[in-house]
């Protein structure tokens, strides 16, 4: 894919708290360090290949990072984990009403916190429904996606953030050292 859109569900489960919690939004990706993350509560996470903006919309804060490539995007955890797992299963299963392969997969870093994922793709469309990460803490993260549109003309302004009237920025990029004169 060149680009990708989704409403998504981010369940969340700590092991050693046993809680869990849920989020839900739509996600746009372009290829390869784009993407916009909307959650139904107004907060954003935006990249725009130089820098990520978080905005939180329950304290009106927007953090601006640089853009860093170890960190690992939506395109890295729901499309191209092949660069970082090697499958060890794959299986014939029914997600709902869907007809999927399950493909069962495990890093191929001994340094990663992840230590198990499981990814499910429908077999008609071959569209990634779910993928679900273990950690090594025993985490579990859930993505459900649903409303795939694969390849979509994203509107280059999707990945601007605009800071809403009254937002506190914290911009925590490197700042240049002006030149001795």
């Amino acid at each position: 894919y060149r680009s990708f859109s989704a409403r998504f569900e981010k369940q969340f489960t700590w092991a050693a708290l046993d809680r869990s919690s849920s989020r839900q939004g739509q996600l746009y990706m372009r290829r390869p360090d784009r993407f916009r993350l909307e959650l139904d509560d107004g907060s954003v996470v935006v990249a725009d290949g130089q820098a990520i903006w978080s905005y939180s919309s329950r304290n009106q804060q927007a953090v601006v990072s640089p853009y860093r490539e170890e960190f690992q995007t939506p395109w890295v955890v729901l499309v191209d984990y092949r660069a970082q797992f090697v499958p060890i299963a794959v299986e014939i299963v029914n997600l709902g009403k869907h007809e999927c392969y399950l493909l069962t997969l495990q890093p191929e870093s001994a340094t990663s916190a992840v230590a198990q994922m499981r990814v499910w793709v429908d077999r008609k469309q071959l569209h990634l429904r779910q993928v679900e990460q273990r950690e090594t803490s025993g985490n579990l993260i859930t993505y459900i996606l649903s409303d795939i549109r694969t390849n979509p003309r994203l509107d280059e302004g999707l990945f601007r953030f605009e800071a809403p009237n009254g937002t506190e920025i914290i911009d925590r990029r490197p700042q240049a050292v002006p030149a001795e004169q």
